[in-house]
């Protein structure tokens, strides 16, 4: 089997770390009841992405990765946007609407200036979905 890049999709990851003073539930709370919903329901949003997750980070977890050696990522979570073209994800987050509405909501919660955004072509060598 030949392992090939992707053509009908990409996706942009955002590591995101909250707010100094936030608590990391009332993080997760907002983002997944509050943040993600606001998100989702914006038109262009429906129009242009694929698939929207919210991977919040699970500290049990990450300590016993770190216990294991290895060196975790400084962050909270991750959002993962998937679409058509990286254009169509720039698109989303230049219209008015990302910026008038997601924006000043995210900075109630996030530590904007902290995040990382990593574009990604996929290789799929494992899929079970």
């Amino acid at each position: 089997m030949t392992s090939s890049f992707r053509t009908d999709r990409v996706r942009l990851a955002i590591l995101v770390k909250r707010k100094p003073g936030t608590s990391k539930e009332e993080f997760s709370r907002y983002w997944a009841e509050v943040h993600g919903p606001l998100f989702a329901s914006l038109p262009i949003a429906k129009s242009s992405i694929m698939k929207y997750e919210q991977a919040h980070a699970n500290t049990a977890a990450l300590q016993s990765l770190q216990a294991a050696g290895l060196k975790a990522l400084e962050g909270d979570g991750m959002v993962i946007f998937e679409a058509e073209s990286y254009e169509k994800i720039i698109e989303v987050m230049r219209s008015d609407d990302y910026q008038k509405i997601v924006i000043p909501d995210a900075e109630k919660f996030m530590d904007l200036g902290e995040s990382q955004v990593l574009p990604v072509d996929l290789v799929t060598l494992i899929d079970k979905a």
